[in-house]
């Protein structure tokens, strides 16, 4: 039996096959030239509309906007609410028959929706002439349902009603007023329509800082940015109304590599960067005195005094590095401190004028968006560290342009603020100020000494506290009898435990000891000064930093009064035991420390701050990883411990020397 294919001539078969490869072809063709069209189509698409899509290329990030409802409240009250007892009226005749007022606003949520419980005095009867007919009154709360509706081109808050009742004093329905407040539900609308919240007001804040923070060089991307800005969607959450304010980042704005940072710092880039962190430093001063007013908690006060603390010495720290981090110094430090201080913030600007509060809105609103921008890198090139603090600064201090000079005197408002330093009367310190001193210092001996025009009751003053060096043990007796004294009275008012004042005692001679071997004046070149750390921080036989404690105490009297230095002295320790020592005793699971621990953990905080706490802790249960200074002041303190004051003498005449005590 022959297959198929055999029963075929061999030349037809042979014309099948070439028309099936002809075919096959002609498809092969078909869609290599529909792939082609394709391609051309889609790179003429690209050639024609990518320098749009570049110039369009953006990010959009969202910057929260809350309104507590603390802040609704008052801004509610002061809109629609008169009077001292902040009442409106809904209605009321001629006669006084029919009355209906209301009250005490305030916003809450429940199930996710948004209700304004208002006090309401109701008084309803039938006019008669003269007489009120079946007069009915009640007294209880107003409860109305609203939605709130921000408009995404006036950026006003409104709010529409969607139901209300009236319940009784003790919150249950009210039945038989109710069809009181039948009839006069229908004035309700025209007082809500009355509460209209300008958020176009912190809008417009907003846009100032971010034209102020963002890359001068490229105002025309600073433009789109600002132009972007739009709200959200209005959320009703636990604490408060929230949106998301859009805004496009552009993708031209950014750098294409971050600043490289000179190899050597110029002097004028230095006195740039000093500049730039003291406006920073009394932005922080104005920031935290907004709140001198409010009943702030210990937590607070001690958030507050943390953040305040940290950034000054780290300030302090960055300074002696031979290439200091010049660039985002400050924008970094804004925004670890604002993360911490938030909240507080928050928790006591609530209850002011209208004004005051927007302020305060468009002012967390700033702040945040610097949050959020940061998040991007550093590639956007931020820059807070002028223009933008003044921009802030007035936000706090309700548009008005606050002054953000680095002001040397003391701040009675700082004080109260952050519970520190001693009490205030009247204005302190005198006129010889900082400005009077050069800008150069003359080292000697690892110490630096100031020329200046020095009054002449400062000079008298320091010519009896000089070192003899024919006679050290009479100044040291005299020296460390006033270092004693200021100590006692500093335990005459103290939370330190009687059981740590012997600790403390020693403590506070071994850190005069360590510091400045108890001198507060020098004599060099037939000049008196004070005595001044090598790097120009600190001043005094307790070698005070005075830019970390800058408004806490009186800079002239830290210089010239020894007295006034050492009371300072045992002032900053006892502080670092009450409010950083005592708190971290308490968390641990063996509260058991041995003076010796305890004095050397002040000792740390003292020299370099309270971040120094934790890494004292962490030091001393290594072995061999403690510093020099650990080291240093151990030794002196169980010298003291011991009572071998003889040593003391090293350090002056580079020998013990004999004194009574």
């Amino acid at each position: 039996m022959q297959k198929p294919d055999e029963t075929e001539p061999h030349s037809a078969g042979t014309q099948k096959k070439g028309r099936g490869k002809i075919r096959r072809c002609w498809l092969f063709e078909k869609k290599t030239m529909f792939r082609l069209l394709q391609a051309a189509a889609v790179i003429f698409f690209l050639v024609m509309v990518s320098p749009i899509q570049g110039q369009a290329g953006s990010r959009t990030i969202a910057v929260p906007m809350t309104l507590d409802y603390d802040m609704l409240d008052s801004l509610t009250s002061n809109a629609v609410f008169s009077g001292l007892e902040k009442q409106a009226v809904l209605v009321e005749d001629a006669d006084g028959c029919q009355i209906i007022r209301v009250s005490d606003p305030s916003f809450r949520e429940a199930d996710g929706s948004l209700f304004l419980d208002m006090r309401v005095h109701v008084r309803y009867g039938i006019s008669a002439g003269s007489i009120c007919l079946v007069p009915i009154s009640f007294d209880g709360f107003l409860v109305t349902r609203l939605q709130p509706v921000l408009d995404p081109k006036t950026w006003q808050l409104r709010f529409t009603t969607v139901s209300s009742r009236l319940e009784t004093p003790d919150r249950n329905p009210a039945r038989l007023a109710d069809y009181i407040w039948q009839r006069a539900r229908d004035h309700l609308p025209e007082l809500l329509d009355g509460i209209a919240i300008d958020l176009g007001i912190p809008r417009t804040a907003l846009e100032k800082f971010l034209t102020a923070v963002l890359p001068k060089d490229k105002p025309e991307d600073v433009l789109r940015v600002v132009d972007s800005l739009k709200p959200g969607p209005v959320d009703t959450g636990k604490t408060g109304l929230s949106f998301q304010q859009h805004m496009d980042i552009p993708d031209t704005i950014f750098r294409k590599s971050a600043p490289s940072a000179p190899a050597v710092l110029s002097q004028s880039h230095r006195e740039a960067f000093i500049n730039a962190w003291e406006t920073w430093d009394a932005f922080m001063v104005h920031l935290i005195t907004a709140l001198s007013s409010h009943p702030l908690t210990p937590d607070e006060q001690q958030i507050l005094l943390d953040v305040m603390l940290r950034l000054r010495y780290a300030f302090s720290q960055e300074l002696e590095k031979p290439d200091p981090e010049t660039d985002d110094f400050v924008r970094k430090q804004f925004i670890m401190s604002w993360k911490l201080m938030s909240p507080v913030f928050r928790n006591h600007l609530k209850e002011s004028g209208t004004d005051s509060i927007l302020g305060y809105l468009a002012f967390f609103s700033a702040a945040d968006s610097l949050m959020a921008l940061d998040r991007l890198g550093p590639l956007l090139g931020l820059d807070i560290s002028g223009q933008g603090l003044h921009q802030l600064a007035a936000l706090m201090a309700e548009g008005k342009a606050p002054s953000l000079n680095y002001d040397l005197d003391i701040s009675p408002d700082l004080k109260t603020t952050l519970g520190v330093g001693q009490a205030v009367s009247g204005r302190t310190g005198s006129r010889f100020r900082l400005k009077q001193l050069p800008r150069m210092y003359h080292l000697i001996s690892g110490t630096a000494i100031a020329r200046a025009e020095v009054p002449k009751k400062h000079l008298d003053h320091a010519r009896q506290w000089l070192l003899d060096q024919e006679s050290p043990a009479a100044f040291l007796e005299k020296t460390i009898r006033l270092i004693k004294k200021q100590t006692e009275e500093k335990l005459q008012d103290t939370r330190i435990p009687a059981d740590r004042h012997a600790m403390f005692r020693r403590t506070v001679l071994a850190t005069a000891w360590q510091e400045s071997c108890f001198r507060q004046f020098i004599k060099a070149q037939e000049s008196i000064s004070y005595l001044r750390s090598y790097n120009q921080t600190s001043v005094g036989i307790m070698q005070i930093n005075e830019r970390v404690w800058r408004g806490i105490y009186d800079q002239d009297k830290l210089r010239w009064d020894i007295a006034y230095n050492a009371m300072t002295g045992c002032d900053i320790l006892e502080l670092y035991f009450t409010r950083y020592a005592v708190r971290w005793q308490k968390k641990q699971p063996d509260p058991a420390v041995d003076d010796a621990f305890l004095a050397g953990m002040l000792y740390a905080m003292y020299n370099g701050g309270p971040g120094h706490l934790e890494k004292y802790v962490q030091r001393s249960a290594g072995s061999g990883s403690s510093y020099l200074s650990d080291r240093l002041f151990r030794e002196k303190w169980t010298w003291l411990k011991q009572g071998d004051l003889d040593q003391i003498g090293r350090c002056l005449a580079g020998r013990p020397i004999s004194f009574e005590q």
